[in-house]
């Protein structure tokens, strides 16, 4: 008997489709989606809009998404089933440099996803936490990262406060980062190597006391 294909999370909180170009229009409106989001925001964002930028009419988009919030978790799970596969290589990394380098590359990496996705992360602070489903996703998936980075910094002989620094400096990092999304006066901002140079240098000043090495 055949395996069923494990749907993706874009499959799961999509309409059922069955052509090949079908799944590919379907992939155009979560790019576009996030690139409205991330011009208008979550509540400004018409699915009218979604549907010019990906070019297809907005029968399309309800062909395949049900509403906005649908789109809306697809994109939050496609995000971290894609972030999550990249885990992997971030540990791997950190067992062959040193805990500086680990750190930095942490920041840059977190820089680099938020600027990527800019349009997801300013949906989530504008309407993420009147939506559970996403919120717990992407909260566990912060989680991961966090205990992530502390497997890594714990070979490089961290100490027995590691557990509660990774966590407040991975908030550091995330409220960094996300004020420079959403405040287009923000002093500094998240594409602004300055900046993201910067707030490395005070996550490693910050962990230095835990993580010697």
């Amino acid at each position: 008997m055949a395996t069923a294909r494990r749907k993706t999370p874009a499959e799961k909180w999509a309409l059922p489709v069955q052509q090949e170009r079908s799944r590919e229009t379907r992939e155009r409106l979560l790019a576009a989606a996030e690139k409205v989001f991330a011009e208008k925001g979550y509540d400004g964002a018409k699915l009218a809009d979604i549907a010019a930028e990906a070019g297809v009419s907005v029968g399309a988009v309800y062909f395949r998404f049900k509403d906005k919030d649908a789109l809306f978790q697809a994109i939050a799970e496609t995000f971290t089933e894609e972030s999550r596969a990249r885990l992997g290589e971030f540990v791997l990394m950190g067992k062959q440099s040193s805990a500086e380098e680990v750190i930095r590359s942490f920041v840059l990496r977190t820089a680099a996803n938020m600027r990527t996705h800019r349009g997801l992360f300013r949906a989530i602070i504008e309407h993420g936490f009147d939506h559970a489903n996403v919120m717990n996703v992407m909260m566990a998936f912060r989680d991961e990262i966090a205990r992530a980075l502390e497997t890594v910094l714990s070979d490089h002989g961290g100490n027995a406060e590691l557990g509660d620094a990774v966590r407040v400096a991975t908030q550091m990092v995330y409220g960094f980062l996300l004020v420079g999304i959403l405040n287009p006066r923000a002093p500094t901002r998240q594409n602004a190597k300055a900046a993201v140079t910067g707030l490395a240098d005070a996550v490693v000043a910050y962990l230095r006391n835990v993580v010697p090495k």
